[in-house]
């Protein structure tokens, strides 16, 4: 319950943004609002990652586990990535480098939707890591 609660908090504090492209382009110097949503994905992944390793498979536990999953990783490494780009890049060459980060948070996003939708989703997909290949 806890997960989801971030989740929609992220989501809310998303739309109260007005997608403002600035703000989302340098995520890690936009103030409050992005250091909230940067929060509460944080609090989201350290909840959901237990449950995904506990739940079984097509429990509804996982299935919110995965949702959680799906939306906190790409929110919590394009601001944790847009730090480093502040940190590391020159300026001169920040805005095409955050929009590299932009672009491959956006392909997170879509991957990892694309996995718990139509795929065995994000958890059976790290459990089967440590799964023995089937012998054919």
């Amino acid at each position: 319950a806890n997960c989801c609660c971030c989740c929609c908090c992220c989501s809310v504090l998303l739309i109260k943004m007005s997608i403002n492209f600035a703000k989302i382009l340098a995520a890690d110097t936009a103030g409050h609002e992005v250091h909230k949503i940067h929060e509460y994905a944080s609090i989201g992944l350290a909840g959901a990652t237990p449950i995904a390793a506990l739940a079984a498979k097509d429990e509804p536990l996982e299935k919110i586990a995965n949702l959680v999953l799906g939306i906190a990783i790409p929110i919590h490494s394009h601001v944790a990535l847009n730090a480093c780009v502040s940190d590391y890049i020159p300026s001169a060459a920040r805005g095409a480098v955050r929009g590299g980060v932009l672009g491959v948070t956006a392909v997170t996003f879509l991957g990892l939707l694309k996995l718990n939708v139509f795929g065995a989703g994000i958890t059976q997909s790290v459990k089967g890591l440590w799964n023995k290949p089937n012998k054919a």
